[in-house]
This record gives C-alpha cells, sequence and structure tokens, in this order.
C-alpha cells in the first residue's frame, strides 16, 4: 500500500469539515450562548461565605438571566466582578438594592453602626462569616452591572448538593 499523499490528507480533512462543520458550529454557537446567557458552573472559595459555602470551595451552578430581567432580591447570593480586582470574582449575598438603608458596623473598636444609603443601580453585598469577609463594608455598594449571576445550584461537594436558598431574614436594612 502507498503511503497518502499531503493532497490526499488535505481533501480528506476538507470533506469532513464540510460534512461536519455546519453541526460543530451550531454546537458552538449553543454552547456560547448557555454559557453567556443562561448557566455556567464557578467555584466560591473561601472563608467569606461560611457556613453556607465551605472554605475550600465548593462547585456552584449560576444563572445570569435573573440579572438580565433586575430579578435580583435580598437575600439572593451572587457572583460579581471584584470591585478591589476585575480579573476576579466574589461570592456575596444581596442585603441591599438601590434605595435602601444599611445599618453599618462603624470602624474602629468602638462599635455602633452608621447609616449608608445604597445608590440606584447598585446592591450591598457582604459574605455569611461577618468576621471574615471583605465586602461591601469594605469598598462600599456595588454597581449592578458588575453582577455576572445568581446562585441557585450548590454542585461540590457531593454530600452538599441541592438547592441555594435566599435568605431574606439577613437583612441590614433599617427602618
Amino acid at each position: 500500500m502507498s503511503s497518502p499523499t499531503a493532497q490526499g490528507v488535505f481533501a480528506h480533512v476538507w470533506r469532513e469539515i464540510v460534512k461536519h462543520g455546519p453541526m460543530a458550529f451550531k454546537m458552538g454557537c449553543l454552547v456560547n450562548v448557555i454559557h453567556n446567557y443562561g448557566v455556567h458552573v464557578t467555584m466560591c472559595l473561601g472563608p467569606s461565605m461560611l457556613p453556607t459555602f465551605n472554605r475550600s470551595g465548593d462547585f456552584v451552578l449560576v444563572e445570569q438571566l435573573s440579572v438580565m430581567a433586575d430579578n435580583i432580591r435580598r437575600g439572593d447570593i451572587v457572583i460579581s466582578k471584584s470591585p478591589t480586582n476585575p480579573r476576579h470574582t466574589v461570592c456575596k449575598r444581596v442585603l441591599g438594592r438601590g434605595g435602601d438603608v444599611i445599618a453599618v458596623p462603624k470602624a474602629g473598636s468602638f462599635g455602633g453602626t452608621q447609616r449608608v444609603e445604597v445608590p440606584s443601580g447598585h446592591l450591598w453585598l457582604q459574605g455569611d462569616n461577618k468576621d471574615n469577609s471583605t465586602d461591601s463594608r469594605d469598598y462600599g455598594p456595588v454597581p449592578y452591572g458588575m453582577l455576572r449571576g445568581k446562585v441557585f445550584l450548590k454542585l461540590w461537594p457531593m454530600s452538599e448538593v441541592g438547592v441555594v436558598k435566599s435568605e431574606r431574614w439577613r437583612s441590614v436594612l433599617t427602618e
């Protein structure tokens, strides 16, 4: 048997591309649409969301439709671009929306709280582990446009798989 020529190999590859290329292109488009406008998997890592998520990291499913439909509510857990480093994301709970007045602990060792009004188009994000979380108490209200999605399902660890519930009781709103 003779070995295939470069021209013969090219012709075979081209026939395969013509045969399967349109379907591969459609599948690529579908994956892109699902990832950008549907759901994606991400990891919530670090101590700021203890006890909801583990310090060593939990894999979660995130949906973007709630963000696009402005359907993010107090108590929801969201993924946002980090206000301090846009290359990173943060996983935090929404404790206030635009127009809400938040009771924020005062800096220093004397305690007490101060009132902060969340500007329109912004959210107040805090970690569930308030003693070990860098959040809106440090960087202020987060613009709504920085949100990437709403966490709705914990995928890993397997022993904790399940729906991530909104906890509206974690409010820091003032009257």
